[in-house]
Formats: structure tokens, C-alpha cells, sequence
């Protein structure tokens, strides 16, 4: 079974990035999550471990990636999206938990507030899903 690693290297109010790589993927992306938050549904990254990822359909999303098995979660998926913020904070968020990939990192100004992101999502999101195919395979999220 395909394997890819998820390496959390930072979190703050604005989300949470990581690097996301895998044996056969040409170039690693970018990830945005929402900011640890204890687990919070719809408020936090998921816990650090291994989780068995399955190519799905999702009515909001359409075709997409769902990483199953999250203990207290449920539904999380991969999909476009460029913010993680905390939405409690004033921050926006184009996540409730899922994550977002990107090809590079940047900061978008929205509401006249400057905001981390990840940048180019819809280009690393294709990537994500030709690398996945039709195939399962297991993630690895570690924080660093």
C-alpha cells in the first residue's frame, strides 16, 4: 500500500502547515489545517498518527480523499482550500478540519486582516489525487 508523510511544522491561530511528501510523489506540497484546538469538531487538526486515507465522493466537494478512522472525528477529507484560520479568533477558514494542500506558502489578505496560507491548492489538490489514483494508502502525521 502506497505511504505518505505528513510533517506539522508549525500552528497558530492562522492553522497549522506541514509538508506532505510520498515515495512516487515528483515534489512535496504544502498543507493548512486549522490550529490544534484539542480535537475540537470542526475547530481542530486531527491527532498526530497513521490513518488509512480512501479515494470519496463528497456532496459539498465532489471527488476527493477521506482519511478514515480519526478518534472523536469524523469526515475528514482532503480538498481546495487556501485558509486554516481560527474562525473564533476572527480568522477565516476554508477548513472545519479537513486539509488543505497547496504548492507553496503565503499570506492573503482578507477583511483587511493579513492571513498565512497555503497557495496554488486546486493545482496541489490535482496532484494529491493523480499521486492517490483510485488507490487507498496511509498517512502519517507527525508534529515537529
Amino acid at each position: 500500500m502506497k505511504r505518505a508523510f505528513l510533517r506539522r511544522t508549525g500552528s497558530d491561530d492562522h492553522g497549522t502547515i506541514g509538508r506532505l511528501g510520498a515515495e512516487g510523489m515528483e515534489d512535496s506540497l504544502f498543507t493548512m489545517e486549522p490550529p490544534w484546538r484539542d480535537n475540537r469538531r470542526s475547530r481542530s487538526c486531527i491527532l498526530p498518527g497513521k490513518y488509512r486515507v480512501v479515494p470519496h465522493r463528497s456532496p459539498r466537494f465532489g471527488r476527493c480523499l477521506l482519511v478514515t478512522e480519526t478518534p472523536g472525528r469524523s469526515h475528514i477529507l482532503f480538498h481546495g482550500g487556501n485558509l486554516g484560520g481560527d474562525t473564533g479568533k476572527g480568522f477565516v477558514s476554508h477548513t472545519a478540519g479537513c486539509l488543505l494542500p497547496g504548492i507553496r506558502t503565503g499570506v492573503i489578505e482578507v477583511r483587511g486582516r493579513r492571513q498565512k496560507a497555503v497557495l496554488s491548492s486546486r493545482a496541489a489538490f490535482r496532484s494529491v489525487m493523480e499521486w492517490a489514483g483510485d488507490s487507498a494508502f496511509i498517512l502519517e502525521i507527525e508534529n515537529v
